[in-house]
């Protein structure tokens, strides 16, 4: 039985590739079986490369530093190598070196397995959102008028709260779907673990 489900799931998707084979060849000038390979190099380039420059950035900061290198466990090294291949910014290339070279750190006692996660969910404007609120040390800045979007995915990865006025928390997504949108007189304040996140990939 699993060998039949398998042969009609190749199948399917044989199917499938020549249905959109013709149109993919019309877009890119190339047949389909040679766009999949020069896409795929592409990308193992691309990807290689990063890891490559962000690797070379967490050595220097290593030799810098001094830092006394300890082995880390592979639940946290790949995911932090998978991530960091798909980044070619700058600055959060720098980001992901920090966070290696805080990792592999003996004098550090960093082992939460989530900051590479939640790096690889933010931009560089997001950082920068991060690292006004880390300088308030947990009180709220109210004159700082921070995107929608980007509140939402603070919030969302715990790394930042609603604080109301009266310095009341809306955090929950219940609570969130009762006010159902930002209330009047808020901001966000960073998190305990926001804090820990942001002291993650910063060399101090």
């Amino acid at each position: 039985m699993l060998n039949n489900k398998l042969d009609i799931t190749s199948t399917a998707i044989e199917k499938g590739i020549d249905l959109v084979k013709d149109f993919v060849e019309k877009l890119v000038g190339s047949t389909l079986e040679e766009t999949g390979l020069l896409l795929g190099d592409k990308i193992r380039i691309f990807r290689l490369k990063n890891q490559i420059k962000m690797l070379s950035k967490a050595q220097s900061i290593c030799k810098s530093n001094n830092i006394s290198i300890k082995q880390i466990s592979v639940k946290t090294l790949f995911p932090l190598l998978e991530y960091a291949s798909l980044e070619d910014d700058e600055n959060l290339q720098e980001k992901w070196a920090n966070l290696l070279a805080n990792y592999v750190d003996t004098k550090k006692n960093l082992s939460s397995t989530i900051f590479p996660y939640i790096l690889s969910q933010l931009s560089s404007e997001e950082l920068e959102v991060i690292e006004k609120l880390n300088s308030t040390k947990g009180t709220v800045l109210w004159g700082l008028k921070i995107d929608g979007i980007v509140k939402s995915n603070l919030i969302r990865l715990g790394i930042a709260e609603i604080v109301i006025k009266d310095n009341t928390r809306l955090q929950t997504k219940f609570e969130m779907k009762i006010i159902s949108a930002f209330p009047k007189n808020h901001n966000i304040k960073i998190t305990p673990l926001g804090i820990e996140f942001y002291n993650s990939c910063t060399r101090t």
